[in-house]
């Protein structure tokens, strides 16, 4: 009888062993045409860090670690990205072939996460390649009254490709991948879809980083609208002093959300600086709400822009708060407030700004 039990016990523990989770990732690789000793390096999506690298030694390399999550988005690159890959790294043995100027057509096997990646790419290939077609086409061709049709048929594949993901993650709600779609896009989406497809989700997969960014956002979306009432909030400024919106003092504000590394932002801050010179003595105030991550990159942005109003940020990028509240999901983005707290224009730029500004508050001083 004793040798019965510890032959069960033996063959429980030995089962037990087979079928336990990997401790950790262990990457496998081989790649043609690097020369000895190029080094590669792994680092995660968001945020951006370092978290492994290796050298190619006779056209074959090897990395491992683990990670705390269940999977997460990660780059495997050359120095200065002359070369790279992205994929979803999980605790598991993943193999990887690699050929120098085509990592992204890299072979990969072991990650169930990366898997799933590619099948919601798959899905919708057909509709992207068209997508694809079409913008090439429309470089080629001079006729205005064509090149508008062309736009207006990628508008309506546009369109089917977002619902492609909608659908994919409708059908896929066990999927990490499904929750980084929404996650990406819920601010996008909207609230009323967001929640729909949230809740449809798994209990592990709301409990997955993703499914606590939703459901943050689902928490702090307030669906503003023009005509309706502004959302009150309080951050940080450039001077560490907590700044409430509902204090400001103006006739007008202008809420603007933008950042240090969004080009178009830039490009707004040198026209937004000319029209606050114009009318910040006729009752006209900024507030502007940053997402950047990095103090040190908004600090300088501030300063070479010469954005002389308040300037607020929680240091969360796009998942800044306020920007959640509000819906934000491009930049730059700004609500037009007036007195009474009724958001009364939306995106206003430029000279439109300047126009609504003196139509409300008369010529510039």
């Amino acid at each position: 009888m004793k040798y019965i039990l510890s032959l069960i016990t033996i063959v429980i523990l030995s089962a037990a062993k087979f079928y336990a989770p990997m401790p950790g990732y262990k990457i496998t690789g081989t790649v043609t045409g690097l020369p000895n000793n190029t080094w590669l390096y792994l680092r995660t999506a968001k945020p951006d860090i370092n978290i492994d690298s290796c050298k190619v030694l006779n056209g074959k390399f090897t990395m491992s670690g683990k990670i705390a999550e269940k999977a997460t988005p990660v780059y495997l690159h050359t120095a200065q990205y002359t070369n790279y890959v992205s994929f979803w790294l999980e605790n598991a043995s993943i193999n990887i072939k690699l050929k120098a100027g085509e990592f992204k057509k890299a072979a990969i096997t072991g990650s169930a996460t990366e898997d799933e990646d590619r099948l919601a790419d798959k899905l919708k290939a057909p509709i992207t390649h068209k997508i694809d077609s079409l913008a090439k086409a429309a470089k080629l061709i001079k006729d205005k009254a064509a090149r508008k049709d062309i736009y207006a048929q990628i508008e309506v594949l546009e369109q089917q490709e977002k619902q492609a993901d909608r659908d994919y993650v409708r059908n896929h709600p066990n999927s990490l991948v499904s929750a980084n779609i929404l996650n990406i896009y819920a601010s996008t989406w909207g609230k009323d879809t967001t929640v729909a497809l949230y809740n449809n989700m798994t209990a592990a997969i709301k409990a997955t980083s993703y499914g606590r960014d939703i459901k943050e956002f689902i928490t702090l979306n307030k669906d503003v609208k023009v005509s309706g009432q502004y959302v009150d909030f309080e951050q940080t400024n450039t001077s560490g002093k907590t700044i409430k919106l509902s204090e400001l003092k103006g006739k007008y504000i202008l809420l603007d959300f933008w950042a240090s590394w969004c080009g178009p932002c830039r490009e707004e801050n040198v026209n937004l600086v000319k029209t606050y010179a114009k009318f910040k003595d006729k009752g006209f105030e900024v507030l502007g709400v940053s997402a950047d991550e990095s103090k040190k990159d908004w600090l300088k942005a501030v300063d070479s822009d010469k954005l002389v109003w308040e300037n607020v940020c929680d240091l969360r990028g796009d998942k800044n708060k306020a920007a959640l509240t509000y819906g934000i999901n491009a930049y730059p983005t700004n609500f037009l407030i007036n007195e009474k707290g009724t958001i009364i224009a939306k995106n206003l730029r430029g000279k439109a700004l300047d126009d609504k500004l003196t139509e409300l508050l008369g010529g510039s001083m």
